[in-house]
């Protein structure tokens, strides 16, 4: 087989890659940069060094960012080494191609020479040089370019298969073998089939680098009159998976995501509950070394100190620091601080609750005065989970609270999104789109095995050291309470909040607490101020008690003492009339210590005790109005309920729970509905080993404003004209429902048997009927009143 020139002239000259360039110029430059071809010159040959870098097999291929380390992968670099190859000779042209991993390189021809010489000896002087150049385990090869070469930057990646497209007379197998044998192994060779649109030969070679020289060596040949284009087979992946997703799709692609969930566990799971275990010890809190404390501390007094002589107002912070210096109220705090200590060594399987009204300190008794010394605490704060407003939020905020990290929550509303393409694709759900709910329970799981793992912690240590000590890990832990963690549970307002759009986690807060007690594993205690939240601790713990600790408000004393120094220098009390006017008012407010802090706070604005209670009863008197006497939002309880207990307690500083029984609207139910007020913290009920014995309200400053409402006549009479409305409703259904049981007797044959029951039923309607009576009475007094 013999190669003919580049042009051949039948008549008319022929059109190819040179014919169109020298056709098409007009005095521009027809270099490699700007034509992309290099074309054949009389006086100069060709050759291609083929493996100086490794090729790139796609866009992303990371060996292209590896490979500059170990190759001159890059134009300049290739340029480079090669000039460094031929530097004995003269007048040397260089053109890298670095996505084929090789370099064109022209010659000039010799004068008394031809090209098929020249080559010869070119091929065999390189090859020595290259032969002593260490290449890291890449062999150069050197092939004499017989076509036009063609260097494209289309983006196209070499393959081992070559697309060899005829113009002219086809090609025999046996010819293309011979031809492309002498640049690697071939693979196959197939040939047009008859028919076919697009006469393209197909050849493949074992190695790509194979099929690399061959293309760039000879495309744009003339192979007896024949001229062929050679180009890369694009690459198809045939790989057993790509094919398994294509082909089967409602299977590959559901098992496809189960094994990326799978693999996720297994990478993040443990990374979480690492998370979990360091923020129950807290070792790597800086907070809480020492030096920090001390810091802290200092900056704390320091600050207080500057406040104080600028007339600034305390923090919170401050104020229960001077709360917490008085003798009288802390000898109460700390017989309870030591009754929960008991509680925790005595290692019984109960939740402790610490309940008490919002100011009274509770946060403080656990955190500092219970938990102040131990290590392995864990706070959880309620109120900063529910009060998110969105999923992701509400998850993050959540994985925050318990040291659930990583937790990607975006992918909450991207899993949608692919559940829905997944389901399009397949017609079958993926599985993927989790509630929230789901993801809070799948946390609380985790978390439990990681407390599991800390508090046994000291126990696989001393299994691994000790091969005589045996003990069963629940002996264990029943041994060494100190082991477990305490976890806390702040702001439980289930009851109070049942209504809002998160209020689940209250649920699965109280579920998750009762399976740590029950498996032994970790002490809970319970920080709330919803005395109806104990109803939901209970049903999810129905066989373990609960242990409880109730902080009341402060003494008299106690109150006098912390209102007294908290104005010691305040100029607005100076005499003595001024000092007992401060004691009578603090006395009447009670111990609650926000309402003694906005009593302060009030006096230091510049009120006068006086005004200063007046303020806070006003305050209070159009919250009852507003929230529980007027609004229509269900309290579980109505206005006639709410006004006949206000109107008892304004006379009364507390009321027997046994004497609201016999008041006709609490004959039904009438636990259900006082807990719903002490719910809505109108009340308080008082209890003595559990059993509700008297009724209170529910703020020391609540008693002082009952008495205002009630001697107010426009809120009295506004007030009291709903309380008659609903008392007629009330006794109108009653009187409804014994006429229509006393209907029933009237088909009775012998209505005698039942004179008792009729006797009751005629009574009933006629003490309705007399108190319907009665409170339209009392509604024209009150319209004569105005």
């Amino acid at each position: 087989m013999t190669f003919r020139p580049i042009t051949t002239y039948t008549g008319r000259k022929p059109v190819n890659e040179t014919t169109v360039i020298e056709s098409s110029n007009f005095g521009e430059d027809t270099s490699i940069s700007d034509t992309g071809f290099i074309l054949h010159v009389k006086d100069r040959t060709t050759l291609y060094i083929d493996h100086i870098c490794p090729p790139k097999k796609s866009k992303w291929d990371y060996s292209q960012f590896v490979s500059p380390i170990f190759y001159p992968s890059s134009a300049e670099a290739m340029v480079k080494f090669v000039t460094n190859l031929t530097q004995s000779y003269s007048d040397v042209k260089i053109f890298p191609v670095p996505r084929d991993g090789g370099a064109f390189v022209s010659f000039k021809l010799p004068a008394a020479t031809t090209p098929q010489l020249y080559n010869k000896s070119l091929i065999y002087n390189l090859t020595e040089k290259m032969s002593k150049t260490h290449r890291f385990f890449l062999r150069m090869g050197i092939f004499p370019v017989k076509g036009i070469p063609w260097v494209e930057d289309m983006g196209r990646y070499a393959s081992p298969t070559l697309k060899v497209k005829f113009e002219g007379d086809e090609l025999s197998q046996e010819s293309l073998y011979a031809m492309f044998r002498r640049y690697g192994k071939i693979s196959d060779i197939n040939l047009p089939k008859p028919g076919d649109m697009e006469r393209v030969a197909l050849v493949t070679f074992w190695s790509t680098r194979s099929a690399i020289c061959a293309r760039h060596c000879l495309t744009g040949a003339d192979i007896g009159g024949t001229i062929v284009h050679i180009h890369y087979k694009k690459r198809v992946n045939d790989h057993w998976f790509p094919t398994l997703v294509r082909d089967h799709p409602r299977i590959a692609i559901p098992l496809l995501l189960a094994l990326m969930a799978g693999f996720a566990v297994l990478i993040f799971d443990p990374i979480r509950s690492w998370f979990i275990k360091e923020k129950i010890k807290g070792e790597l809190d800086w907070s809480k070394s020492l030096w920090f404390r001390e810091i802290w501390r200092g900056w704390i007094t320091t600050r207080n100190k500057v406040k104080g002589l600028l007339s600034f107002q305390q923090s919170e912070d401050a104020d229960w620091e001077l709360w917490s210096e008085i003798d009288d109220l802390m000898e109460e705090r700390n017989k309870k601080a030591k009754e929960i200590k008991i509680w925790l060594e005595e290692n019984v399987n109960s939740m402790i609750v610490v309940q008490g009204p919002a100011g009274s300190g509770k946060r403080n008794l656990v955190s500092s005065m219970v938990l102040g010394n131990r290590d392995n605490v864990l706070y959880v704060d309620c109120e900063n989970i529910i009060k998110s407003r969105k999923d992701y939020q509400l998850i993050q905020n959540f994985a925050h609270e318990i040291g659930y990290f990583p937790v990607f929550s975006f992918l909450t509303s991207i899993s949608s999104f692919v559940d829905l393409f997944v389901k399009s694709l397949t017609g079958q759900n993926a599985g993927l789109t989790e509630t929230k709910e789901s993801q809070i329970s799948s946390m609380l799981t985790l978390s439990l095995g990681s407390i599991r793992d800390l508090a046994l912690s000291n126990y696989y240590e001393l299994m691994s050291s000790n091969q005589d000590f045996y003990m069963k890990e629940e002996d264990y832990l029943q041994q060494n309470p100190q082991c477990k963690p305490v976890i806390v549970i702040d702001r439980y307002q289930a009851a109070r909040k049942k209504n809002q759009a998160n209020s689940f986690i209250y649920k699965s807060l109280a579920e998750w607490a009762a399976n740590l007690v029950q498996l032994n594993i970790a002490h809970v205690i319970f920080i709330t101020d919803d005395v109806g939240s104990i109803q939901e601790m209970i049903s999810s713990l129905p066989t373990a008690p609960l242990k409880r600790i109730v902080l009341s408000d402060a003494s008299e004393l106690a109150s006098n003492i912390y209102v007294n120094h908290s104005l010691e220098k305040d100029k607005n009390i100076q005499t003595e009339k001024d000092q007992e006017e401060l004691d009578r008012y603090a006395t009447l407010l009670g111990g609650r210590m926000r309402d003694l802090q906005m009593f302060v706070r009030r006096i230091k604005s510049g009120d006068t005790p006086k005004e200063a209670f007046e303020g806070l009863t006003q305050q209070a008197v159009e919250q009852l109005s507003q929230v529980f006497l007027t609004s229509t939002a269900d309290y579980g309880f109505n206005v006639s309920q709410a006004w006949q207990i206000i109107k008892l307690l304004s006379d009364k500083a507390e009321i027997d729970y046994a004497d609201i029984f016999l008041l006709p609207m609490f004959k039904a139910n009438t636990f259900m509905i006082l807990q719903s007020m002490e719910n809505a913290e109108l009340i308080r009920l008082v209890r003595v080993d559990g059993v509700v014995t008297k009724v209170i309200p529910a703020k020391p400053v609540f008693s002082v404003a009952f008495k205002q409402m009630v001697s107010d006549p426009e809120i009295y009479r506004a007030i009291e004209k709903e309380c008659l409305l609903g008392q007629i409703e009330f006794e109108t259904n009653r009187v409804r429902k014994f006429a229509e049981d006393l209907n029933k007797f009237k088909e009775v044959p012998e209505p005698k048997l039942f004179k008792e029951r009729l006797k009751y039923l005629g009574g009933k309607i006629e003490t309705g009927t007399a108190s319907i009576n009665r409170c339209e009475q009392e509604m024209v007094e009150l319209k004569e009143k105005k």
